[in-house]
């Protein structure tokens, strides 16, 4: 019998026949040295006949910079008929990057230049050889599965239709208030809970907000959605872990303060009490390029100095 196969599928990007001719940018702006670091490699690919596309994410960028690096472009067109995009800062830059990239399929390999790294993963050292990988076209390209999410008010309007790779959190608003809430898989309720925050994070976000909550972390190539409590005032304090394509209800009880949604720390929405939110894995993926080979353990490691 087969067994289906929940693994990313990695795959080639380019071959030798097909070169690439338009790399996209999104920079960390605020960093001088991630627009340096960025600057270094448009010139590289520019020297080797790569058109270079820099993410003009607001009217705040200073065009003047962004043009250092490469041809600004508006956001909203930003992924179009892009080969790759290569993001330069920390983890936040990649996410950004992410949800500049996902819906047009465009992969993204990140330069960190941030703390930790974990989607960001290419440290400065190693951009040279990485972009000889990218030239040579013989990265490889490994798909993330995201969060779909639909935020609802106390009536079950869809207040917004948003996606995340790493997580989305409903954290309160009132600092000497707990959040009370209840959490649902699929039509059953499985608890209620007082807490600081609640996170619904992928197997991706296991290494970000869900593992500060003292979530489990979780390989990639598990196929799972995470329920992590924040601070819970429960006995019950542990990690839920659901089937991707079991949905994730999170109800916001009433007669308290309205919590905050935030997808990948994104813009929060006010979520009013009675509202809810609805959370189911399996969204399209985000396509993430590899100069080496992928060691996701071997990464953990490193990051937080586990010798």
């Amino acid at each position: 019998m087969r067994h289906h196969d929940d693994r990313p599928r990695r795959c080639a990007a380019t071959t030798a026949k097909e070169p690439l001719v338009k790399i996209g940018v999104v920079v960390h702006a605020g960093r001088d040295r991630s627009v340096a670091v960025a600057a270094h490699a448009a010139e590289r690919l520019g020297g080797d006949g790569i058109e270079v596309i820099v993410a003009q994410e607001s009217d705040d960028f200073d065009v003047a910079t962004l043009r250092g690096i490469g041809t600004p472009r508006d956001a909203t067109t930003f992924a179009t008929d892009l080969d790759l995009v290569l993001s330069f800062g920390g983890d936040g830059t990649f996410l950004r990057a992410a949800h500049l990239c996902r819906d047009a399929g465009v992969p993204i390999l990140g330069v960190n230049l941030g703390r930790l790294g974990f989607l960001a993963e290419i440290e400065v050292e190693d951009l040279d050889a990485a972009l000889d990988v990218i030239r040579a076209g013989t990265f490889t390209i490994e798909e993330r599965a995201t969060l779909e999410v639909s935020v609802e008010d106390d009536e079950g309007r869809v207040v917004q239709q948003a996606w995340a790779l790493n997580e989305v959190s409903i954290e309160k608003t009132v600092r000497q208030r707990l959040l009370s809430i209840e959490v649902f898989v699929d039509d059953t309720m499985m608890q209620r809970v007082a807490a600081d925050a609640l996170v619904v994070a992928t197997p991706t976000g296991s290494t970000a907000y869900a593992l500060s909550a003292g979530g489990p972390i979780v390989s990639p190539r598990l196929s799972a959605t995470l329920v992590v409590p924040v601070a819970p005032h429960s006995l019950f304090d542990r990690t839920v872990v659901a089937a991707p394509d079991e949905v994730v209800r999170v109800e916001l009880s009433g007669g308290q303060p309205s919590g905050l949604v935030s997808c990948d720390g994104r813009e929060p929405v006010e979520l009013q009490p009675g509202g809810r939110i609805r959370a189911s894995g399996g969204g399209r993926p985000v396509r993430i390029a590899r100069a080496g080979t992928p060691d996701f353990y071997r990464l953990v490691r490193d990051k937080f100095g586990l010798r």
